[in-house]
């Protein structure tokens, strides 16, 4: 890797790292979880980073793809299990970092963490991604919890956040081996047994496809934006608000989404409504792993 690829890999992780630590002193119930994400958008473009995805925020069953809409209401309670899932870039290399905030000392969340770093030890080139889901399924069996089995780990390419290969979180026989100088992210999701997550509604996040014809002028412009400035990386709703009346942006998106212009993220939650932890690093694989995100 280049060493100036791995610095913006690694300018971006300590940003990350930096943001974490300054959200988990001030996160707390009560606290609007619109706020929460525009301040963690904030502060990344402030400290010269971009944004890779917009902030996700999944408390409790929502596990994984909610970003809260432009006039969201919704709180932060007492007890909540709540999962953040922050993505910053540096010129398209991007730090990929979950991390969960309960007001409790809960054990998903301390099991979710340790899974990350029990792959972590595992990482260097050549091991097989069957022996890190090993190492992450077998830590979480110890503690008689359970993953999300259909959500796995995943690789990062400049401008791409989900990208070859995926490391599943559950046994695998996968005979891939990892190769010197990929960047993965490892991320389990640990709830009470092994379950899956379902799609749902709302749709908040989308990402550019390819150019199409459409009739808005609305979508037009989200579609020129959605390529040229966010480069393909996924995008919010809410964004727009500013910019469109918001009946006028939920039209153009669906308009663009039949069109086969833009990719939905429909929100995923646990099956069976059961509450889910979440954490996540960034690591590039050498002989010495360069964890971005601690």
């Amino acid at each position: 890797m280049k060493d100036d690829i791995l610095e913006n890999y690694r300018k971006a992780g300590q940003t990350s790292a930096g943001i974490r630590k300054e959200i988990l002193e001030t996160v707390k119930p009560g606290m609007k979880i619109l706020d929460l994400a525009e301040k963690i958008e904030k502060m990344t473009t402030e400290r010269g980073c971009g944004i890779a995805f917009p902030v996700n925020i999944g408390i409790n069953e929502i596990t994984a793809h909610y970003t809260p809409t432009y006039n969201d209401e919704t709180v932060i309670k007492k007890g909540d299990l709540v999962k953040i899932d922050q993505g910053l870039h540096v010129d398209g290399y991007v730090a990929d970092m979950a991390y969960t905030f309960c007001t409790e000392n809960h054990e998903y969340i301390k099991t979710a963490e340790e899974a990350v770093k029990a792959a972590i030890d595992m990482i260097k080139p050549g091991i097989q991604i069957s022996e890190i889901s090993k190492a992450i399924y077998e830590y979480v069996k110890s503690k008689d919890l359970g993953v999300i089995t259909n959500l796995t780990g995943h690789g990062l390419e400049q401008y791409v956040i989900h990208g070859p290969p995926n490391i599943p979180n559950k046994l695998s026989e996968s005979s891939l081996k990892l190769e010197e100088g990929q960047t993965i992210a490892i991320e389990p999701f640990v709830t009470d047994s092994d379950s899956t997550v379902k799609e749902s509604q709302p749709v908040e996040i989308y990402s550019f496809l390819q150019p199409r014809p459409v009739r808005m002028q609305e979508a037009r412009e989200i579609l020129m934006v959605s390529a040229n400035e966010f480069k393909g990386l996924p995008f919010a709703k809410r964004w727009f608000s500013s910019v469109f009346p918001p009946v006028k942006t939920a039209m153009a998106l669906k308009q663009l989404e039949q069109a086969n212009a833009i990719h939905p993220y429909p929100v995923l939650k646990e099956v069976r409504n059961k509450p889910v932890a979440q954490a996540e690093h960034t690591i590039i694989v050498l002989e010495e792993p360069v964890v971005t995100t601690l």
